[in-house]
């Protein structure tokens, strides 16, 4: 998954931004994509990343949206914890942790729910003293962190996921492949939407429950994830 692949499109500018292929894949029904893109303007270099998944229930919408719209349901496999039912939030606000409790400041914005239809999310510039970034140890520069897209189109008793993620920063001092180095977590993003969530999701749907023996294997491999991500953020010599 280089962050410097050879073909790039994209005239770099904010309305053309200059995109490269992070990955692409299929695995049965559910189909993968994301992209690293990049564009300067007044302050510096914006470099971030987008991923793109789509999927299909042999459900109508009615029957996927009540686990849809909760995610800690088909998440927490992953120790993933949202502080509150995302399909119930509009113009409200939550906050993911890994543990389902001691909830840090809420940084994502709910913007607009649509039942059986979508869930918009947005997440709000933070402070510059606030330390918090998606390119950590790096300052996230004073731009929107990233955007979210949830949503559920139903055709002929069918219904197929689409959802689409974006995050970004701002940097005046990296170049641009160092700025796509910081999205280094793109991989474990690509595995737990492939291997946990989308699965956890299909079996809600069709069996009403996720097996304890799923959840305690894949919360074993988060933590090893996380130790993994804790060593690559401590500074060297600490």
């Amino acid at each position: 998954m280089s962050t410097t692949a050879v073909e790039t499109w994209g005239e770099g500018t904010a309305s053309s931004p200059k995109y490269r292929v992070a990955f692409d894949e299929q695995h049965d029904d559910l189909k993968l994509s994301g992209r690293y893109f990049t564009f300067h303007d007044d302050v510096g270099l914006v470099a971030g990343a987008t991923v793109d998944l789509t999927c299909t229930f042999d459900k109508p919408a009615r029957d996927v949206w009540p686990y849809f719209k909760d995610h800690t349901l088909w998440q927490d496999a992953y120790n993933h914890y949202y502080s509150g039912v995302l399909g119930d939030l509009e113009g409200k606000t939550f906050m993911i942790n890994t543990v389902p409790r001691d909830w840090p400041k809420h940084r994502y914005d709910v913007l607009r729910v649509i039942p059986e239809h979508v869930i918009i999310v947005q997440q709000p510039i933070p402070g510059d003293d606030e330390g918090y970034s998606v390119a950590a140890p790096h300052p996230q520069g004073g731009v929107n962190p990233g955007v979210m897209v949830f949503m559920l189109s139903e055709y002929g008793g069918q219904t197929v996921l689409n959802i689409f993620m974006e995050h970004r920063f701002r940097t005046t001092t990296l170049n641009e492949d160092e700025a796509l180095g910081t999205f280094w977590w793109m991989p474990d993003a690509l595995l737990k939407w492939r291997e946990v969530f989308i699965p956890a999701l299909k079996m809600l749907v069709y069996d009403g429950e996720v097996p304890d023996s799923f959840k305690e294997h894949w919360r074993n491999e988060q933590a090893k994830e996380a130790d993994k991500y804790a060593a690559l953020l401590t500074p060297k010599g600490e």
